[in-house]
């Protein structure tokens, strides 16, 4: 989900990516944005870069 964040995707088009709904997908970024490390999309999508999640 993050790789197509970081491609820019809205919620819309993770969620006809990944066949789910667009409520799902606001709710796995709320909790990723829950992190420390993660205040918004942006700084989500960074983190996941450094630990090595996304290529």
């Amino acid at each position: 989900m993050l790789g197509a964040v970081a491609e820019g995707a809205t919620n819309r088009e993770v969620a006809a990516r990944l066949h789910i709904s667009e409520a799902s997908v606001k709710t796995h970024l709320v909790h990723i944005c829950a992190e420390p490390d993660a205040r918004d999309r942006a700084s989500a999508v960074a983190e996941a870069y450094r630990r090595g999640l996304l290529g």
